[in-house]
């Protein structure tokens, strides 16, 4: 939207959707917007000019290494940029825009801000209340704006934090690597179990049993990192009493091995299927291929 250019004795107002303008502050990117911009999907009513500068303004951004950061933290780390963004932002968003006569700009504030409704001097000048009644009917905000064609910079950006990740439906977390305090236990439990495999073959013999302490360290060492609740570990454990059958051996006759490992088996593995935690590690593992 191509603003009216005016005297410095006169003022401009604009409807625009401010709601829209800090949703994108709020979720957007300078990387993100930069490339809709390239692509064309934004800057639509915007002029030549306007569109080379806005992309000049957020490429010298990304050159900050703020390209990823949202909108709303860039403004608060580069304010003098901001504000030439925010404003081509909100040109993009306006939908109409009036220059209010010198004689009736004495009416409204000097500094850009957004009015709640105009002043009732400015109510009977017909081009100004259609401009009132349109904004009025399509949800948007009046805005009057600076002789340069600043729009109000929003006072609350601290408030405009982004939005929290939405939980999927099912209502699985997803998973994450484990960290703190967790993630060393758990990797002293795996240093644990690989040691007392490893120590007997470094001495020259087999260990005697790794199916016991060893694997119980290993198998709790990943319940641990993923935070397995008690349905996880307690079907880890089913997985390694089987593992841990006196009948369990490679000479054991069939029958004599599948029963009752195959019980135990299934016991197990349907604590673990309802065990939230090791559902988002699976699925996490089914998404790296």
């Amino acid at each position: 939207m191509s603003q009216p250019i005016v005297a410095p004795d006169e003022r401009a107002i604009a409807v625009y959707d401010r709601h829209a303008a800090y949703e994108l502050l709020r979720t957007g990117t300078p990387q993100r917007l930069r490339d809709e911009l390239q692509a064309g999907r934004f800057g639509s009513r915007l002029e030549p000019s306007a569109t080379a500068e806005l992309e000049a303004l957020l490429t010298a951004w990304v050159q900050r290494a703020l390209g990823p950061v949202t909108l709303r933290d860039a403004l608060l780390v580069d304010e003098q940029r901001g504000r030439r963004v925010f404003a081509l932002i909100c040109a993009e968003l306006t939908v109409t825009c009036v220059t209010v006569p010198a004689a009736l700009s004495a009416r409204l504030p000097t500094a850009p801000c957004d009015l709640a409704a105009l002043p009732p001097e400015l109510s009977a000048t017909p081009a100004l209340a259609d401009l009132a009644q349109r904004a009025a009917a399509e949800g948007l905000s009046l805005a009057v704006l600076a002789n340069d064609g600043l729009y109000p910079f929003p006072t609350d950006l601290a408030a405009l934090v982004p939005v929290a990740p939405v939980v999927p439906k099912d209502g699985v977390p997803r998973f994450a690597p484990p960290t703190g305090w967790r993630r060393w236990f758990a990797i002293l439990l795996v240093a644990a179990g690989v040691a007392l495999l490893g120590l007997p073959l470094l001495f020259g013999r087999v260990p005697e049993h790794p199916a016991g302490w060893p694997l119980a360290l290993l198998t709790l060492s990943l319940l641990v990192g993923i935070r397995a609740g008690w349905r996880g570990l307690t079907g880890g454990l089913c997985l390694w009493l089987v593992a841990n059958l006196p009948g369990f051996r490679y000479d054991s006759p069939l029958l004599t091995i599948l029963w009752p490992a195959l019980p135990i088996v299934g016991l197990g593995l349907v604590l673990l299927s309802f065990d939230r935690q090791v559902r988002s590690l699976w699925r996490w593992v089914r998404r790296q291929r």
